[in-house]
């Protein structure tokens, strides 16, 4: 993503057109002629300008703090600060009351309504708590004007400049479910490498509750993806118009267009982190129903428009146990961005799709790819996902990636599958030593025997053909490489646990040539797996070449073989070859 400095956020802060006002004037007495707050407020209700908003207004707040039922709070007006930062005016408050008792203001507040009394007695919208100050307590906080709000666009320019300013805003943590505890880590730490808190969902999925209505108080959701892999920020509505829907009152990502999931949400509860040097306080809540699409990320809200869901990209994975006959299938839905023109710099399949394969269940794997580790099974593998889940994710990763960095057409990918046969017990052998005759004659083929030791089992001994080069001369070396090993690479996510990061930090991967015809894009996905056998290569001729391969045993390690040939060094070859061409080489 390209970020710039912009003073779209000021430009729009303090500024609506003739059309907005006369749209919140007509609002507003439609709403006193409905004669009462609560009504007025499901449709948003009547607005109040910033200019009358004063310090000492005794005002209320509207949140969820548990299940879908919207509670309400007391807000102090304390005054009205400006941001050095670029984003406009804020309306300092402090918060209190029993829904705000134990935790204060928490991330996931963000987008709560504050009411205060007008003139007149009305009850009117003044904007969406949307910022912490870093205060002990946090009952002190923020609130974005509703007119800066409802001035940013519901369906912004494709060519709208990108934000850069920095703020403590109580968007609501990534909430993540359906992920094993060693791929949740993996997230978590990429989360933290990206400032942005991610939490896991409470397993067992989310409650069985109605789909609710987006009103303002009603907690939502803008989510990148549903289903067995569900991804997204919890927060609050502010104001709703017709089918617009204002939250938030921040960015999400600042990134402009956006084609992503508009859901409701289930609040469990707000854990309590009274210091937020240490650790915010959050709502931990879940995404729930699909009701719309988010449209819009900008600077001082995020806005959907209820109705049809955006775009999505189905990801199919089918996992086969060979041990107990049992066939997983899982289905997520990861929202499309192709059309808006990926805001993030990438497509959000990047992110997800790994994800969703990498949950192989603790077994080994067959896909595209032979994947086999040595280390702990599962979530007893301290240092992050087991290495058959990462291999598997990682080439996910850079296939995805690939397609990503295509410039020669518009490629859009319409889904993802993933077809995965597991079986138990680790097939994986070491190269021990090898042995060859020491004289041999230049076009020779030669049988090189190999002995390797099975993991935690017995030695064996292999046998492989090597044809001598017809121009060997003298003293020859045979190097000899099996597979590379997954648990040797420290991969701690790899490939998977960048692209993590570039996602939620918003940035730019950085790539190499991009494939320039459909030709060379299928080249290189070909060469995404790895050649699995043992290859064999004399001297420095050339590359290496494929000598022996056995599909039920991932052969790892090296070892050297040297042959003795006709010619100038042989006097040479034989003084030296004695310890190299013999098993403990």
């Amino acid at each position: 993503m390209v970020r710039g400095k912009s003073a779209l956020a000021s430009a729009r802060g303090s500024t609506l057109t003739t059309s907005m006002r006369s749209r919140l004037a007509a609002i507003a007495v439609l709403a006193a002629l409905g004669g009462g707050a609560g009504v007025a407020r499901a449709d948003g209700g009547p607005i109040m300008p910033l200019s009358q908003v004063q310090a000492g207004m005794s005002c209320t707040a509207d949140t969820v703090v548990q299940g879908t039922t919207i509670s309400s709070f007391d807000v102090q007006i304390l005054g009205v600060v400006n941001q050095t930062t670029g984003q406009g005016a804020r309306i300092l408050i402090s918060v209190s009351g029993p829904a705000v008792a134990a935790s204060g203001i928490a991330e996931g507040f963000s987008g709560s309504p504050v009411y205060c009394p007008s003139s007149t007695g009305t009850m009117e919208n003044i904007g969406a708590i949307s910022e912490g100050v870093g205060q002990y307590g946090n009952n002190v906080g923020l609130v974005t004007p509703i007119q800066q709000m409802l001035g940013e666009q519901v369906y912004p320019p494709s060519s709208a400049p990108h934000t850069d300013f920095k703020t403590r805003p109580l968007l609501g943590p990534l909430t993540v479910a359906g992920l094993s505890p060693s791929l949740m880590a993996l997230v978590e730490a990429a989360g933290q490498r990206s400032g942005r808190l991610v939490v896991a969902a409470p397993s067992g999925g989310v409650p069985d509750f109605a789909p609710q209505p987006l009103i303002p108080g009603a907690a939502v959701a803008a989510s990148y993806s549903s289903g067995a892999v569900a991804m997204g920020a919890v927060g609050t509505v502010t104001y709703r118009d017709g089918n617009d829907v204002y939250m938030f009152g921040h960015e999400l990502d600042a990134a402009g267009r956006r084609s992503l999931l508009l859901q409701d949400a289930y609040v469990y509860s707000v854990i309590d982190n009274p210091d937020p040097a240490l650790e915010p306080s959050y709502k931990l809540a879940n995404p729930g129903h699909t009701l719309g699409t988010i449209t819009s990320d900008t600077p001082n809200a995020v806005i959907g428009v209820a109705g049809a869901p955006p775009g999505q990209i189905p990801v199919n994975v089918t996992a086969h146990d060979l041990d107990t006959g049992n066939t997983i299938v899982e289905r997520t839905e990861v929202a499309d961005e192709t059309d808006v023109g990926f805001p993030l710099g990438t497509s959000l399949l990047d992110m997800v799709a790994p994800l969703a394969i990498g949950q192989e269940h603790n077994t080994e794997l067959h896909f595209c790819d032979r994947y086999v580790g040595t280390g702990p099974a599962g979530d007893a593998n301290a240092n992050g996902p087991p290495e058959v889940s990462s291999g598997a994710a990682n080439d996910v990763t850079t296939a995805l990636s690939l397609l990503d960095s295509v410039q020669f057409a518009s490629l859009h990918v319409t889904s993802v599958s993933a077809d995965i046969d597991a079986s138990r017990g680790l097939a994986e052998a070491a190269i021990l030593a090898a042995k060859a005759p020491l004289k041999v004659k230049p076009g020779q083929l030669v049988t090189v025997h190999l002995k390797i030791q099975l993991y935690r089992s017995s030695i064996r001994t292999i046998a492989l053909k090597v044809r001598i080069p017809t121009d060997a001369r003298g003293l020859e070396s045979l190097t000899i490489r099996g597979a590379p090993s997954l648990q040797s690479s420290g991969d701690e996510g790899g490939s998977l646990g960048s692209e993590l990061s570039i996602v939620l930090g918003g940035g730019v991967p950085s790539s190499g040539p991009a494939p320039g015809s459909l030709a060379a894009l299928r080249k290189e996905f070909a060469a995404i797996p790895i050649y699995d056998g043992v290859e064999t290569r004399f001297g420095s001729r050339g590359g290496l070449k494929h000598a022996y391969r056995d599909p039920s045993l991932l052969i790892t390690g090296r070892a050297t073989v040297r042959f003795a040939l006709p010619g100038k060094a042989h006097a040479k070859a034989k003084a030296t070859a004695n310890g190299g061409g013999f098993f403990g080489s």
